[in-house]
């Protein structure tokens, strides 16, 4: 029957009726719109993908790409200890000094602070995992090249192009966290940390192996293939649907959160997906904003400070034994004494300190919030550098060196996951691109401390080393945003 309003409703009556009143109806007389309202309401609904995340939880989606952004990690991390095990063989082979051989881990450093800005700018611009790519590519090829390398001037020219590639891989960490719930981000980010750990003793315990008998060289091909599984692996990798949403990509950002949804078994909200504020993408000049100026510069120092402390302890404890070895050798000049198996042993041990930096961060980071976390690991790094100066036992040294890498590590946690949670999806690859670019510059500078002043003094290098610990343990403490708990921002606010 139609009502006054134009409209008609039917109702199917149940039970034992003959076929004739089946086609009877009730009509329903409505006061008002109350049922249609809410109808309407309902189509209104919308949702972003912050919400989207935050509902579809942890599952089988995020453990993949977990998984496959902790390769490129394992990568960087194979890469960065490749140089501490490279140093004394061709140091011994080619007769170099010690200045030459920081300059082969300095241009890798180079190479990351030149590039590192652009590829969180071209992030920002074209999505994260395009860069992500392109820097595999690199990275495998150009370390594959180094293997040939006829001399000096050839390893530090591919070496730094190599640097260039490993200065896109931290955009893996950006990708990961922007698909992580608040409630679960970082203590999913920190257990990260154990692909760098292990991506350092895989080389290691290569080196071991292969130095001794197949060369350095072997070494150099044996330790592109983390990025050569990447590579194979990468079309499993998804865009950022953050990135993807911001950039006006609205379905193909949804197609990402139903496969999402699919793999975790959950359900996206009711409604339609809808963008926050937009704003251009990739613009540094942001960074400078009053919302994050301050922030910008605090972190700079911050990731500087870093850099130079975990590098700086990577190599130092290569040279703290290459240094016990001349001594035992009547300490020729060319200090051509190459690490022995007690010396790779116990490296390994040192390594396994940065473990021991998971449970205590990951019961910190949610407890006393990220910037006290940081604050304490800074702290920890100060006591224990200063500690190496005494004359001790090769036992208790190797203790020292491995509480070091412990609370190193912690920190390196700290500034990704602070990093990637306080600047907003506009500009995150991009503030993350800045700030690893002034990691590399502390990075440029900690082989002359860590290789050169260091075997000049060991005390003055690890008071050095101790100072800028210090300082920068103040400096997380009176950070001005503190990131527990918080939502990942899409844009300046």
């Amino acid at each position: 029957m139609e009502l006054a309003d134009g409209r008609i409703f039917f109702t199917k009556i149940s039970g034992n009726h003959s076929e004739e009143d089946n086609y009877n109806v009730d009509i329903t007389t409505l006061t008002d719109d109350a049922d249609f309202k809410e109808e309407d309401d309902n189509d209104d609904e919308t949702y972003t993908v912050e919400e989207a995340v935050e509902k579809l939880g942890i599952g089988w989606f995020q453990f993949r790409l977990w998984s496959i952004t902790g390769l490129f990690s394992a990568a960087d991390a194979c890469e960065m200890m490749l140089l501490a095990v490279l140093s004394p063989v061709v140091r011994c082979e080619w007769g170099l000094t010690q200045a030459q051989v920081a300059l082969i881990t300095t241009v890798v450093f180079v190479g990351m602070g030149t590039m590192s800005p652009f590829w969180g700018m071209i992030a920002d611009k074209y999505g994260r995992r395009n860069i992500l790519l392109l820097a595999s590519w690199l990275v495998w090829y150009f370390g594959l090249l180094t293997s040939f390398s006829p001399s000096y001037a050839w390893i530090l020219i591919l070496r730094g192009l190599v640097g260039g590639g490993i200065a896109g891989m931290p955009h893996g960490f950006t990708l990961l966290t922007e698909y992580l719930p608040k409630k679960y981000r970082a203590k999913i980010l920190i257990f990260g940390s154990v692909c760098w750990a292990s991506g350092t003793m895989f080389e290691i315990c290569l080196a071991a192996i292969i130095i001794p008998r197949l060369g350095w060289r072997w070494l150099l091909i044996l330790s592109s293939v983390p990025c050569l599984v990447i590579i194979i692996l990468f079309r499993f990798l998804p865009p950022s649907a953050r990135f993807l949403v911001g950039a006006g990509r609205k379905r193909e950002a949804l197609k990402v959160l139903e496969t999402m949804s699919r793999l975790n078994k959950s359900k996206l909200p009711d409604g339609e997906l809808v963008p926050e504020t937009q704003e251009e993408r990739g613009n540094l000049k942001l960074l400078f904003s009053s919302s994050y100026k301050r922030t910008t510069i605090q972190m700079w120092f911050l990731w500087f400070g870093t850099a130079l402390t975990y590098y700086g302890m990577v190599l130092a404890s290569a040279e703290i034994l290459q240094l016990h070895n001349t001594k035992e050798s009547g300490g020729e000049a060319c200090k051509c004494n190459l690490l022995k198996n007690d010396d790779y042993a116990s490296m390994i041990v040192s390594t396994l300190g940065e473990f021991i930096s998971l449970p205590l961060n990951m019961l910190l980071i949610d407890l006393i919030g990220r910037r006290f976390t940081g604050a304490v690991n800074f702290m920890g790094c100060t006591v224990f550098f200063l500690l190496i100066q005494f004359h001790v036992s090769q036992e208790l040294l190797t203790f020292f060196i491995f509480m070091v890498r412990g609370f190193s590590t912690g920190i390196f946690n700290f500034v990704y996951i602070y990093t990637s949670e306080v600047y907003p999806t506009s500009i995150r690859a991009s503030g993350l691109g800045t700030c690893s670019a002034c990691a590399r510059i502390g990075a440029m500078i900690t082989p002359f401390l860590a290789q050169v002043l260091l075997d000049a003094s060991l005390t003055a290098a690890v008071w050095v080393y101790g100072t800028i610990c210090l300082c920068c343990a103040i400096t997380a403490a009176l950070l001005p945003i503190e990131t527990k708990g918080r939502a990942l921002r899409q844009v300046v606010s």
